[in-house]
């Protein structure tokens, strides 16, 4: 027994409880700064809270708290993993499911973009096109779930996949025209995606040498991660939705390439970022050129099919959403100089080629950095590099991204949570927490002024500046250290045993 080992998991256990029970609090006090009003409130069904009216600075400062909670209880659980912790893996699986019933159970907060998802179905059940019809247009019409959508998606087509839109139409069927019933759908949906996901990590996670740790790491960095569950299953963001495809495609990769290809292929029918993960699993097949040729015919299968009903429109918005550069992120830190100088529209441009270099230039580093995963695997079993490269894309995407929102992460956490521990961990957590606070409370709505003002200077300055350092850190903990060269051996007489080569970690 490690020394200390009880009050290590005691405190391990109030921090994500404490973070958790927090965001529940807030829920249930109702319509505030974090979280939208939700019309035709149906009896006895949830989302379920009281009309309490509180302040801005309250939720805030209880968002505050849970996400520095949040940040503390993975700290300490991954260093008590690392000194030798192992809980039951089952019992840490019902708990991520009691947390998921919990925030899907209280109204979404954080942002108002469930609010547009609702209204993207209602216009595809209606027999409308999401593509080139807005909340707007809905609302014009009278229907209450348009009218609801809030600033800044009123007039913004949509910039989700056939796959992602399927989803919003099923939330918008099962809600039958009212507001508050299809949000309850969209976060139920979520949540199952989120549990399935977590099913699914759990599987691949059971074929380590230690599964007891390996299976303990899914269940702390995923199942029961604070900060995934307040933003990506309580907010009830679509990113649920596309990764359960994309870790699916993870685990069809050793039995089919052709299965992956189309579970990937689905992941990218949600959402365009997904296409990191097909990018992860063509370079874990590229000396099987057969088996990558499967892949790209599922891939092709499932996108071609997917994009055939919306067309090009589909696509459209999201070519214009590439040009964006949300407040918390480094680039935010360019675009005023820049703009400054040139067009709007060539200072964009150029923030955008330096983006995708940068993002090139970190997934290198991150190559040779990160970890692989725990799991034994056969030598021909392509799993273990796509899950590693599938990390290092993730990661760097989320690091140089000119657009990235704290729900995003969720394209490095899935695969994280399947590597050997690193200080790593601790990197993306930090990216993670900074951005969930920067994004408080959350609405887009008039604040006091001296909340404002805090709010202001933590998105547009603190976690700009908070993701250079990042950066720079990846530099610093991504560099070869000093090697020395081997020591000359004299040759050794035929039939002598090799003394053993030491194993690279």
């Amino acid at each position: 027994m490690i020394a200390g080992a009880g009050s290590a998991q005691r405190a391990i256990g109030w921090c994500l409880t404490g973070s958790l029970a927090l965001v529940v609090v807030t829920g249930l006090l109702g319509p505030s700064a974090a979280q939208p009003p939700l019309p035709q409130r149906r009896a006895l069904l949830p989302p379920y809270w009281f009309p309490a009216d509180p302040s801005a600075w309250l939720v805030t400062g209880l968002l505050l708290v849970a996400v520095a909670l949040a940040i503390a209880g993975l700290l300490l659980g991954l260093r008590a993993l690392a000194a030798g912790w192992r809980p039951e893996p089952g019992r840490l699986q019902v708990l991520g499911l009691v947390g998921v019933a919990a925030m899907a159970l209280i109204p979404p907060m954080g942002s108002a973009d469930v609010l547009v998802y609702g209204a993207y179905g209602r216009i595809a059940s209606l027999g409308g096109d999401p593509y080139t019809q807005t909340a707007r247009d809905l609302a014009a019409t009278g229907d209450p779930i348009g009218a609801a959508v809030e600033a800044p998606w009123q007039d913004t087509e949509s910039i989700y996949g056939p796959v992602g839109t399927a989803e919003q139409w099923l939330a918008a069927e099962l809600g039958g025209g009212s507001t508050h019933a299809t949000v309850f759908a969209l976060a139920a949906l979520g949540g199952l995606a989120f549990l399935l996901t977590g099913w699914l990590l759990d599987r691949l996670a059971r074929r380590g040498s230690d599964p007891a740790l390996a299976r303990a790491r899914v269940a702390l960095l995923w199942s029961l991660n604070p900060l995934l569950l307040f933003t990506v299953v309580n907010g009830a963001h679509i990113d649920a939705v596309g990764i359960v495809f994309a870790v699916a495609g993870l685990t069809l990769l050793a039995r089919s390439p052709l299965l992956a290809g189309i579970a990937t292929g689905l992941a990218i029918d949600v959402k365009l970022s997904f296409g990191l993960f097909a990018l992860a699993l063509a370079w874990s097949l590229r000396r099987a050129p057969r088996r990558q040729v499967a892949l790209a015919v599922g891939g092709v299968l499932a996108v071609g099919l997917g994009y055939a009903w919306p067309g090009l429109d589909a696509l459209s918005q999201a070519g214009t959403a590439s040009r964006f550069v949300s407040f918390a992120s480094p680039w935010r830190l360019l675009v005023g100089p820049l703009e400054a100088v040139l067009d709007d529209g060539l200072a964009r441009t150029i923030i955008a080629v330096l983006a995708w270099a940068a993002f090139a230039a970190v997934a290198a580093l991150l190559a040779r950095a990160l970890p692989g995963d725990q799991a034994d695997h056969p030598g021909d079993d392509p799993t273990p590099t796509a899950i590693r490269t599938a990390a290092v894309l993730g990661l760097a995407w989320l690091l140089t991204a000119t657009y990235s929102l704290p729900w995003y992460d969720v394209v490095a956490w899935a695969p994280f949570a399947l590597l050997a521990a690193s200080r790593w961990d601790a990197l993306l957590v930090a990216r993670t927490g900074l951005l969930t606070a920067a994004y408080l409370p959350g609405r887009v709505v008039p604040l006091p002024a001296g909340l404002g003002t805090v709010t202001r200077h933590l998105r547009g300055a603190v976690a700009p500046v908070g993701g250079v350092l990042l950066l720079a850190l990846t530099y610093r903990w991504s560099r070869p250290a000093g090697r020395t060269l081997p020591t000359p051996t004299a040759p050794q007489p035929p039939g002598t045993p090799r003394a053993p080569e030491p194993r690279s970690r």
